[in-house]
């Protein structure tokens, strides 16, 4: 198997996934009332988390990237 680059955004997007999925199912099973004015939040709070992860990935890796280029 190859190796592949680490990406931190899709880490984060699949435990965001994850707890929404954790929350939905408590609420099928009658053990949490999952109200729209609370899942619609969670669900946008999740994506932005996301994409913030991402910016700063990317952010880290041109600066990473501009260093290597003035030492070779």
């Amino acid at each position: 198997m190859r190796r592949h680059r680490f990406e931190p955004a899709v880490l984060v997007m699949g435990l965001v996934l994850l707890w929404l999925t954790a929350c939905f199912i408590l609420d099928a099973c009658q053990v949490w009332d999952l109200r729209p004015e609370y899942s619609v939040p969670l669900v946008v709070s999740g994506l932005a988390l996301t994409v913030a992860t991402a910016v700063v990935t990317q952010v880290v890796r041109a600066v990473r990237g501009r260093r290597k280029r003035r030492r070779a």
